[in-house]
């Protein structure tokens, strides 16, 4: 059946909670009539107050809720407003969320799934912008997933949820209106497995969250100009799937990185890490990076538009790398 983005994470999440009575939902504002861009929509309904409720604004207090509740055996998804209130409970999701299972000697699990969503347009400004992904990708003992369509929000949803190490999806603002096929029950999909999107010998254009649709777009652009780029879909930053990576590098031996986040000290320096010290052969063109303006998110919807990557630059920039 067709489903959006937003409709898509819904299902999985009714999935999980009908299959685990250990489950439950609870966020600032998560019952409100939207209900997170389509995402918890009725989900007190069906599973009334015990298991789907609103909480009060204190970040670290409620990642810390979900810390001693998932030590308990429970299991739950605190789906958080914006990615940057995330950096208010720090120290819950670093010292203690991945921390947990090695002080303990592997004798506690921390399970719990939190929900990021990554503001873009409209004003959203600042605060409400940052993809911190691979922030969090750096520390040991975190999952961090970045899905880009409605099959793999839906999978790797569920996968997060069946995992019994912490998780943080980051979601896309752009994303929620994306609209595909999804079949009924929802198969889980392998955490640190990214997968070839698009078939190409020229370049490997490696991408996560919405920028896969963006490099889609490139890679049409190119093709007009005889350039046969393959896009890889990482899905996940940590684990990252650094074979894909290898392999398709090697083949074409020329790269490009398409990230929602700042360039500098991010997917970028990971994915040139990784082809460095893979031993792949040497590159025959410079690594190209594709992400936000080094700067902080301006909230005029003018000064936006030139703070993310466009189409004409990024195409005119990998055709002068290439030669």
């Amino acid at each position: 059946m067709q489903v959006s983005f937003g409709e898509a994470i819904r299902l999985a999440t009714v999935q999980v909670m009908e299959a685990d009575s250990g489950a439950f939902v609870y966020g600032e504002g998560i019952n409100d009539p939207g209900g997170f861009f389509g995402t918890t929509v009725g989900l007190i309904d069906q599973f009334g107050e015990d298991r789907c409720f609103d909480v009060p604004n204190s970040e670290e207090c409620l990642t810390g809720f979900a810390v001693g509740a998932s030590l308990l055996g429970a299991h739950p998804l605190f789906v958080n407003l914006r990615a940057d209130f995330l950096l208010l409970a720090m120290n819950q999701i670093v010292n203690h969320a991945a921390k947990w299972p090695t002080m303990s000697g592997g004798q506690c699990n921390v399970p719990i799934v939190i929900r990021a969503i990554v503001g873009r347009e409209w004003g959203q400004a600042a605060q409400h912008s940052g993809a911190y992904h691979a922030l969090f990708a750096h520390v040991p003992g975190i999952d961090v997933l970045v899905p880009s369509t409605v099959k793999n929000a839906a999978g790797l949803l569920i996968s997060a949820f069946q995992s019994e190490r912490p998780s943080i999806m980051f979601e896309s603002k752009l994303l929620y209106t994306l609209n595909d096929d999804l079949s009924l029950p929802i198969q889980p999909l392998p955490i640190g497995k990214g997968e070839i999107v698009r078939e190409g010998t020229d370049l490997t254009m490696i991408a996560v969250s919405e920028q896969v649709h963006f490099a889609g777009q490139v890679a049409d652009d190119l093709a007009k100009k005889g350039i046969q780029a393959e896009v890889l879909d990482l899905q996940c930053v940590q684990p990252i799937d650094s074979e894909l990576i290898i392999e398709s590098v090697a083949k074409t031996r020329r790269v490009a990185v398409f990230d929602i986040g700042w360039t500098g000290f991010g997917l970028s320096s990971e994915v040139a890490r990784i082809v460095c010290e893979s031993g792949a052969g040497p590159l025959r063109s410079r690594m190209i990076s594709s992400g936000q303006e080094r700067q902080h998110t301006p909230a005029s919807c003018f000064r936006e538009y030139e703070h993310y990557p466009l189409l004409d630059k990024v195409v005119t920039q990998l055709v002068e790398s290439m030669g």
